[in-house]
């Protein structure tokens, strides 16, 4: 015959065997997810909004920095190496100017966006000018500005 106390012990077990498995199983498919996001939507521009919905704990590379969304536009549109992974621009204010970051990708972790820098054939910027950026800060900035 089970006891009370054996039954809600063996509960207890339960639930922390299943709670080490839930954390667990949520480290390996996070950055699975972003690196389906990643593949997913390539070729494309996103605006901010598309990368405040992004994990937080992703990373990406941020490109050029320009003074137009038109510039940005040309920029993707000029740049065939671009074709390969979601490209997305913000804009941020600074000394009270208006500038547009483009970036690059959205990685799982910092040594896959290195890999993807490391190997970037793009006609307008070098693979060592590229810059690894935490999604955070970039979310981060986007909302200190207006975006439109």
């Amino acid at each position: 015959m089970v006891n009370d106390k054996s039954l809600s012990g063996s509960m207890v077990s339960s639930c922390a065997r299943w709670a080490r498995c839930a954390v667990g199983l949520s480290v390996l498919l996070v950055p699975l997810l972003v690196k389906a996001q990643q593949f997913g939507q390539s070729g494309q521009l996103h605006d901010a909004q598309w990368l405040i919905r992004q994990s937080n704990q992703a990373f990406t590379l941020q490109l050029v920095t320009l003074s137009s969304r038109q510039q940005v536009e040309r920029f993707a549109a000029g740049e065939p190496g671009l074709k390969d992974y979601p490209i997305a621009y913000y804009r941020y204010q600074k000394q009270g100017r208006l500038l547009y970051v483009m970036t690059l990708g959205v990685f799982a972790d910092a040594v896959f966006a290195q890999q993807v820098k490391e190997s970037l054939q793009l006609n307008l910027v070098a693979p060592k000018d590229a810059w690894i950026r935490p999604l955070d800060e970039i979310q981060a900035q986007i909302r200190t500005t207006l975006q439109l």
